[in-house]
């Protein structure tokens, strides 16, 4: 009985042993379970905070993922832990460099972007230079700004790495500060005078380098902390230029047939009508137009406006037709001479010249190889009477200045002749 009793207490012993190792292996489990759980949540909360950094989507940890939305993000110099310098010369054609150089800075304006200089010229060929500096995070929407105030021409973008040259500076700096440093401790325990002015000698050249070396490093960072963006505005050149278009046709009318033809054929005293008939071809506008035409003693006064204002402007693609009665001769082929002002819109003259086209007509004179008539000859006599008259009082004319010469040598002449005979009477009266 009591073996009995014994060995049941024995075995209650190892069960509530059994049981014991059992509950504590239940209870380590589960909090190792506990711990695995709290870690992998930990991973997988921490790797996608890193997914969604780099890939640009962001999780709301309150919501459901598959609502994130991507959110497009870009790389900056800090990002790749580099060093870089960002610079940009771009090339905009714009109507007014004035007024797009204000609208370039009020365009930079709302990214921190600033103005370190500008250069401006108005004229004939105006342009405008201006140096704009921004952060590297803001570099592609300020170009991107920059290309809409006008047409662009052109566009140069570099970005140089001087991660090196700034890690090389700065080893060099801390070198060099360290000798500085180690000149200044030797200076201090310096008792011999010349040893004093030796180590005073290489302190300030090492002192020296070492602001070198720092203003080096400053330029560089100051450089890499601001990109730089030159931006060329020009505006479009002017081009003046006017067509003339000659032709000719039989009679006289007023210059109401103009234009007439670029081919034709006349005889020797035909009544002709010639036609100038002036285009302006440029893109800008024209004053103080003028057209002679020497061959057949054609002038401005002469002309017969048919279309348009001779003595108006002729805005581009203006025409003006102009006309020129005569008489076919032979020889007098027409061959005008136009010359104009081109102005801008204000109405200043520009200072360009104006390209002129010419187009002349094919034009010929059939000479008059019949006898002459009564009226011919009279006429021809008239013209030789006119031509001999001419002859005589341009002849006048020139000896009309020394008239006096021979009058003046005349009255010598008669003064000398008196004080001769002056000269033979007074003996006589003496003698007497």
């Amino acid at each position: 009985m009591k073996f009995s009793t014994r060995l049941l207490s024995l075995v209650a012993a190892l069960a509530f042993v059994v049981t014991a190792c059992s509950g504590d292996d239940a209870a380590e489990t589960t909090a190792a379970q506990g711990r695995f759980d709290q870690s992998e949540s930990v991973s997988t909360t921490a790797a996608t905070t890193t997914t969604s950094a780099v890939g640009g989507a962001f999780t709301d940890t309150e919501g459901d993922e598959t609502s994130a939305a991507p959110v497009e993000t870009y790389l900056t110099p800090a990002d790749l832990g580099r060093s870089i310098i960002y610079t940009a010369t771009i090339e905009i054609e714009v109507d007014d460099v004035v007024a797009a150089g204000a609208a370039a800075q009020q365009a930079v304006a709302p990214l921190g972007g600033l103005l370190f200089g500008q250069e401006t010229t108005t004229g004939p060929n105006s342009y405008s230079v201006l140096t704009l500096k921004v952060r590297p995070e803001d570099f592609q929407e300020a170009l991107d700004r920059l290309s809409g105030i006008g047409t662009l021409v052109s566009q140069s973008v570099t970005a140089d790495d001087v991660t090196e040259r700034v890690v090389d500076l700065q080893s060099r700096i801390t070198t060099a500060e360290a000798s500085v440093e180690r000149l200044r401790t030797f200076l201090s325990q310096a008792t011999l005078l010349k040893d004093v002015a030796a180590l005073e000698e290489e302190l300030l050249q090492r002192e020296t380098d070492l602001e070198l070396l720092r203003g080096q490093l400053r330029t560089i960072e100051t450089a890499v902390s601001l990109a730089t963006i030159t931006l060329i505005l020009t505006e479009p050149t002017p081009e003046p230029a006017v067509g003339l278009i000659q032709t000719a046709y039989f009679g006289h009318d007023g210059g109401q047939s103009c234009p007439g033809s670029g081919e034709i054929v006349f005889d020797e005293g035909d009544l002709v009508t010639f036609c100038y008939e002036l285009t302006n071809t440029g893109d800008t506008s024209l004053s103080d137009i003028d057209v002679r035409d020497g061959a057949v003693d054609a002038k401005a006064e002469d002309l017969i406006i048919v279309e348009g204002d001779l003595a108006g402007i002729l805005a581009p693609d203006g025409r003006l037709i102009l006309a020129f009665e005569a008489e076919a001769e032979p020889g007098a082929y027409p061959s005008p001479v136009v010359t104009a002002t081109a102005i801008d819109t204000d109405g200043n003259p520009l200072r360009m010249s104006v390209d002129v086209e010419t187009e002349l007509g094919t034009l010929a004179v059939v000479r008059d190889t019949s006898l002459p008539g009564f009226t011919d000859a009279l006429e021809a006599s008239w013209h030789g009477l006119q031509r001999v008259g001419g002859v005589v009082i341009v002849a006048a004319g020139a000896v009309l200045p020394f008239l006096w010469v021979p009058v003046l040598l005349i009255l010598a002449a008669i003064w000398v002749g008196r004080r001769k005979t002056s000269k033979q009477a007074t003996p006589t009266s003496t003698d007497e």
